[in-house]
């Protein structure tokens, strides 16, 4: 490869021009950079060899300049990288081939990509077991330490809850074995971790009430926890001063506020200010000419002015309430409201008012969210991740199945993360297993518009009976016809499954259109509201709106349902929300607290399966596995498809919806409008709607019409039949 080293002319430059001129070579004939490092290594001194290597590294980067650069669609792009990671490639495998083939600005994207999809991405059930088989082992032979650390050190969210979990277990398993209150401090603030300090802290005080010890926490600047000494005072002097306090405090925020605005040029008067669990409501009344649209969004103009005054890091909600304004001021020492503490559960239901737990109020006002109001019917609600959508869900489910019987109230549940409702499987209450993949959630939702259409088919047997309600108040308590509550958390990965989606979406549709009146009420939750993914139908047809806190504004105006209500992006998450019917009313949703008191969650779950139910129920006669075997031809033990009467009946009477047995015939006139309109440029979709009158909707029978359209028109492409 190389010539001949001479170095008696003294002239370096010759043989470094030779040197070059040799390594080109090289390179043309296809030796790698180590072959040709090997060569110069053998032929030439140490200086002619750091040269070489000089050499081929310019090359290799005039290289990288010159070749083609591909403008890869971003889409495209991220899903080429989930793929890869679901396939086990290596971060830096897929950083070095993306910084080969990718722009600049498309390399950044991808260390974006794959930072969102660590941490966002749903593990498979493999991989969630082996975890937890990790942490179980590190546990038994090293101190829970050691766990905090492991857990610390994973990105994914959901393999992170597994993790507090197993924190949960393990610190309950230490309460019991009587560690002090200072143990677990300690262990607090060994951590990192904010829940897990959370965790630590509330064992601690589980500790204080059961030996008698009052106990005082503070958060220093770093974030580790300090014991402060407790101070006695006497309980009546204690409200007194703690009430005038905050009455003095509040006032002199208020007039503070007022003050800030004027500077600001815009005039109000103090009114008034309520201490709530989460925040403190400043009232003020605008003064006249002022528009609302002045302070609808002065928010970050406070932190900026007053934030080292009223403690303000975010900025507070504005809002407009009959008779003024409201500043929703965060609250430094923010409280939870406990399930436990609002309910007793002693007493006989209300067997025909239904409702749920909302959450309690900035006047410490406890608000249900009742179900059998035409105001609610069904619930839209959303936020971004610990804004406290599990626990409100969580504290609906508990509340109902410990507060009704089976008889009057049934649940379908469905649940893809796999992590919020599994503990409830196996209530005497659920109409179905828990729904845990879109497959069970389509067959979940297919056998209540069943169900829904057998409930109707009651009503008119009986004259002037429109609604459960009518029905109920005409037969109860001998016969029941039982509310079904229908509970769907992340819908949006339900709603951007391929193989599933128009059959939920169907499903959804017919449900929020008519099944109010039948007695079943669809609660729809999601991280991520998209506009895009949430058929704008389906999200008009909720009454009622719960919005937890958000990351863009965006999503507060889709799950409101209001272009112009962002506040939800302004809210302090865990559990604080706004529910939405004919007003907007904020509220702080009640904590179940099962990973604090496990005994008192358990002992609920205990009493609502073993509850006295003294009602009969009336039964459609609709089972749920036989529904789903006749509804696909599946087969039972004995080989024969199962099916109820009802259903059969049904399906005898109309065209059910998983039933392809008619046949689509094309007269003379529809095929003329479809060749017209397509003529005219109209789409497959809009051809459909217009000839058969025939939408999404219209499910199963909408896709037949449309396959046949389609034939119908490449044949006439292809030049082939027009007949069908």
């Amino acid at each position: 490869m190389l010539p001949p080293y001479n170095n008696t002319n003294g002239n370096t430059e010759v043989q470094k021009q030779q040197l070059w001129t040799a390594i080109v070579q090289a390179k043309q004939d296809g030796l790698s950079n180590e072959e040709i490092v090997e060569n110069v290594q053998e032929a030439l001194p140490d200086a002619m060899v750091f040269y070489a290597e000089t050499v081929l590294k310019q090359i290799d980067f005039r290289a990288k300049l010159s070749r083609p650069v591909v403008e890869f669609n971003l889409e495209f792009l991220f899903q080429v990288i989930y793929e890869s990671v679901i396939a086990g490639t290596n971060d830096e495998e897929i950083l070095s081939i993306c910084a080969e083939h990718c722009t600049l600005n498309q390399y950044e994207f991808v260390r974006y990509a794959l930072e969102y999809i660590h941490l966002n991405r749903m593990p498979s059930q493999w991989e969630q077991n082996n975890v937890y088989q990790k942490m179980i082992e590190i546990v038994s032979i090293s101190p829970i330490e050691s766990l905090f650390e492991y857990i610390e050190s994973i990105k994914n969210i959901y393999l992170k809850q597994i993790g507090y979990k197993v924190v949960q277990e393990n610190l309950y398993n230490l309460f019991l074995s009587n560690k002090g209150t200072g143990y677990f401090t300690d262990l607090a603030n060994k951590s990192r971790d904010n829940f897990i300090k959370n965790y630590c802290c509330r064992t601690a005080v589980l500790v204080a009430r059961a030996t008698g010890k009052p106990l005082d926490l503070k958060v220093t600047g770093n974030g580790s926890i300090l014991l402060k000494e407790p101070k006695y005072l006497d309980s009546e002097i204690a409200n007194n001063k703690i009430a005038s306090s905050n009455i003095l405090t509040m006032g002199q925020a208020g007039k503070l506020l007022v003050d800030t605005l004027e500077d600001f040029n815009i005039n109000a008067k103090y009114v008034d200010a309520k201490n709530g669990p989460t925040f403190n409501r400043i009232r003020v009344k605008l003064g006249r000419g002022v528009s609302y649209k002045k302070v609808e969004d002065i928010g970050n103009d406070l932190v900026q002015q007053l934030g080292e005054e009223l403690g303000l890091k975010v900025a507070p909600m504005v809002s407009v309430v009959p008779g003024g304004v409201v500043f929703d001021i965060p609250r430094l020492d923010r409280q939870f409201a406990y399930f436990r503490d609002y309910f007793s559960f002693e007493g006989e239901p209300d067997i025909y008012s239904v409702s749920i737990p909302g959450g309690v109020d900035v006047d410490g006002t406890y608000v249900e969210i009742p179900l059998y109001s035409d105001n609610v019917t069904h619930i839209l609600g959303g936020g971004r991740t610990r804004g406290g959508k599990s626990q409100f869900e969580k504290a609906a489910i508990l509340y109902l199945v410990r507060r009704y019987p089976p008889s009057v109230v049934r649940l379908a549940l469905s649940d893809v993360k796999r992590v919020t409702f599994c503990k409830f499987d196996g209530l005497p209450h659920l109409v179905a297993p828990v729904a845990r993949d879109a497959a069970s959630t389509a067959n979940l939702l297919d056998y209540l518009v069943e169900e829904m259409e057998l409930r109707y088919q009651e009503f008119e047997r009986h004259s002037s009976i429109e609604t459960i309600a009518q029905y109920n108040s005409r037969f109860a308590p001998d016969c029941i016809m039982p509310r079904v509550i229908c509970l769907i958390d992340e819908c949006f990965d339900l709603l951007s499954d391929d193989n599933y989606c128009d059959r939920i979406e169907t499903a959804l549709m017919k449900l929020l259109a008519k099944a109010g009146g039948a007695g079943i009420h669809v609660l729809l939750y999601t991280q991520r509201p998209d506009k895009n993914v949430i058929d704008p139908l389906i999200r008009s047809n909720f009454p009622a709106k719960t919005a937890f806190v958000t990351t863009r504004p965006e999503d507060s105006c889709i799950i409101l349902g209001d272009d112009k209500d962002k506040r939800a992006v302004y809210l302090l998450g865990y559990g604080d929300f706004l529910y939405k019917t004919t007003e907007v009313l904020r509220l702080q949703a009640l904590y179940v607290a099962d990973d604090e008191d496990p005994e008192y969650f358990q002992q609920l779950l205990l009493e609502a399966k073993n509850q006295n139910d003294p009602y009969t129920a009336w039964k459609s006669g609709l089972d749920f596995d036989e529904f789903v075997a006749s509804l696909y031809g599946e087969s039972n033990d004995n080989g024969k498809s199962k099916a109820t009467t009802a259903t059969k009946t049904k399906q005898s009477k109309t065209d059910f919806e998983g039933s392809f047995s008619f046949k689509v015939q094309l007269d003379e006139e529809a095929r003329n409008s479809i060749m017209n309109l397509y003529q005219k440029g109209y789409q497959l979709d809009e051809i459909v709607r217009a000839v058969f009158n025939l939408s999404r909707q219209d499910g199963r029978s909408y896709k037949k019409f449309r396959n046949v359209v389609e034939e119908f028109l490449n044949n006439l492409k292809g030049g082939g039949e027009n007949d069908i």
